[in-house]
């Protein structure tokens, strides 16, 4: 799996600091780093269709003071740019005066082992795969003709120092 701080001028360090200092003042906030891939593979009559892949890496940083949210978000995860978040936050927060309750409990846990299963298995291994359900569902059925399956998986989730999985299929 992809670390996030592995290939950028920020580091976990870097990011924890420039979050607390942000949401110092605030009732809540966050900041969600994402790395989503996604693969798919299209089995039709015994033969390959179609296949796709897709990568994403970005992040989102949100505070909340009395009822003002404020929002940044960028493609480009870099020290620069989560400072250049992070002042946008407090310019859109400035006039507000919430305090920040760290008592507020954690409720994500971890539920997930820190893998990517699209990088688990060969190109060769996962058509196999498709090859095995398309046999099994063609031998419960005869009217069936085609079958689909899709890979994806979507990684970390970063919120006031702790570090959170989502896995969204």
């Amino acid at each position: 799996m992809s670390n996030f701080f592995e290939k950028s001028d920020l580091s976990r360090s870097d990011a924890e600091n420039i979050v607390s200092e942000t949401l110092q003042k605030c009732d809540d906030g966050e900041l969600y780093l994402e790395n989503s891939k996604s693969e798919s593979i299209l089995l039709d009559d015994n033969k390959i269709k179609n296949s796709s892949y897709s990568s994403d890496l970005g992040f989102g940083f949100r505070a909340i003071s009395d009822e003002i949210v404020a929002y940044s978000h960028s493609n480009e995860i870099s020290k620069n740019s989560l400072k250049q978040s992070s002042e946008s936050l407090k310019s859109t927060l400035k006039s507000t005066k919430g305090i920040y309750n760290h008592s507020i409990p954690k409720s994500n846990k971890k539920y997930y082992d820190n893998i990517n299963p699209i990088e688990q298995k060969t190109l060769n291994e996962k058509i196999e795969i498709l090859n095995k359900v398309n046999k099994y569902l063609r031998s419960k059925d005869n009217n069936i003709k085609a079958s689909n399956s899709k890979f994806s998986w979507r990684t970390k989730v970063y919120r006031n120092n702790q570090i959170w999985r989502r896995n969204t299929n």
